[in-house]
């Protein structure tokens, strides 16, 4: 894996830091301790602030799916894997043969026909095949992985946690620490340390492994600040007899966890980008923090839709003030991903779809969801192209026009008929109402005449991009 990277050996590394501890910012406990990146195998570049645009595909993206409907017989297994471990019988901790569970994900082949066009498939199954069988069919596909916590009854991105304890966080106490969400503590799931050489090490084969199979980038979950961890302080005394001996060391020492994850993605993204430029990082979600930067793309999760919560959550102001926050992110030429977890069952499934693919696309972002039963599956082909001009509101109407089409939004509380002007630039005769079964309706004088319903919106697509 060294050889992706461009410096060379630990002196040239050395050297850098040296160079940065001089001449900027970085402080004595942000150096990483060299001696101990040698021992673990780790090439470890310096700081970087860079904001990279995204590769230009994903810049242009209008959606992104995890649609697992296209993915034929897929099935994931707990594969028996016999090894020997140390278990506690009765009174006495010995070594003992015992079976052990590997996850194993398959599929039997891939019919991409319902979404053709999305620019990218998330969440897909973690299988070369899987990969293989996407990009035979001119889809990208990126898997998701995480790195804040670790599953202990089985092999978790490759990683028995028996066999590496030395990767758990602990807490001020000493105490491993099970992973909170929901409000409650997560069983079988512990925190992970991200100052942790081995825990590097063994995230970097996983996500290289990712790669080498034919991924085209990585999703990372749950991004954002972490909690201290104090385990190299509890490495004297009485080990744990239910573990070989084992010693937490950290990779920066006399810094905090979280300057440790950021430089942990960086590591993570600089890897993925090895095997091409038009590799990406997705981020969940990083927004506002300051491991933002990482990502090609960070998500908003539960985007006005949620699995957590009934009907329509956020509204047209809050999507204009989300993006206008991170207008120095989109400027840079980076991407927010919208995921709204639509509900086939709502008989306003279609509304919904409209309202958040027409809210995300408005400001630029891009929208992310799973269509199937919605009655909105005509949305897969909503390839709206670069936009004109950006969105003009008059009267509770929001319209925005692009090279292949135009959007309009319905802010207001009573149903509205206008006339909307149209851009030199965007010559048509007519145009296809996506909402309305394609149904044409005319443009005059580059003028066109929608007819909105209250708290509704419609995506119109020139005749010939459908």
């Amino acid at each position: 894996m060294e050889q992706k990277f461009k410096i060379k050996n630990v002196t040239e590394m050395y050297l850098i830091f040296s160079l940065l501890c001089l001449c900027s910012s970085v402080t004595y406990g942000q150096i990483p301790d060299m001696k101990m990146a040698k021992k673990y195998g780790l090439t470890i570049l310096p700081p970087d602030e860079k904001i990279e645009p995204a590769p230009e595909w994903l810049q242009k993206a209008d959606m992104i799916t995890m649609n697992k409907g296209v993915w034929e017989g897929y099935k994931m297994t707990l594969k028996d894997t016999l090894m020997t471990r140390i278990v506690r019988i009765r009174a006495q901790n010995g070594p003992l043969e015992k079976t052990e569970q590997y996850p194993v994900e398959t599929i039997s082949s891939f019919d991409g026909s319902l979404i053709k066009g999305v620019s990218l498939i998330s969440h897909v199954p973690h299988s070369k095949k899987a990969y293989e069988e996407a990009h035979k069919q001119g889809f990208r596909v990126i898997p998701y992985v995480h790195f804040t916590d670790i599953h202990t009854f089985y092999a978790d991105q490759d990683v028995f946690m028996f066999q590496h304890p030395e990767v758990l966080l602990k807490d001020e106490n000493g105490k491993w620490v099970h992973i909170p969400m929901d409000g409650s503590d997560r069983a079988f799931r512990f925190l992970t340390c991200a100052n942790s050489p081995g825990y590097w090490r063994l995230s970097l084969a996983y996500v290289k492994k990712m790669m080498d199979w034919g991924a085209d980038g990585v999703f990372i979950d749950n991004v954002g600040n972490r909690r201290p961890c104090f385990a190299p302080k509890f490495n004297s005394g009485p080990g744990n007899p239910e573990f070989l001996p084992y010693v937490h060391e950290h990779l920066f020492p006399d810094t905090t966890e979280s300057y440790a994850w950021d430089r942990m993605l960086q590591t993570i993204r600089t890897l993925v980008k090895s095997y091409g430029e038009d590799k990406i990082v997705i981020l969940n979600s990083g927004i506002g923090t300051p491991f933002q930067k990482n990502g090609d793309c960070c998500m908003w999760e539960s985007f006005i839709y949620s699995w957590a919560w009934e009907g329509r959550r956020q509204t047209w102001k809050d999507v204009k003030k989300r993006a206008q926050d991170n207008s120095w992110f989109l400027q840079a030429g980076k991407r927010i991903t919208a995921l709204s977890f639509l509900d086939p069952g709502r008989k306003e499934a279609k509304d919904d779809a409209f309202w958040a693919f027409s809210a995300a696309r408005l400001v630029d972002f891009i929208w992310w969801a799973d269509l199937n039963g919605t009655g909105a599956e005509s949305l897969y082909q909503a390839h709206m192209g670069k936009g004109f001009e950006p969105f003009k509101e008059a009267n509770g109407l929001v319209y925005r026009t692009y090279e292949n089409g135009m959007i309009v939004l319905n802010d207001g509380t009573e149903d509205q008929i206008a006339e909307l002007s149209l851009p030199a630039a965007f010559r048509t005769r007519r145009l296809m109402d996506l909402y309305n079964n394609s149904q044409l309706i005319q443009v005059k004088s580059n003028k066109v005449k929608v007819s909105m319903p209250k708290k509704s919106a419609r995506v119109y697509l020139l005749p010939q991009n459908l």
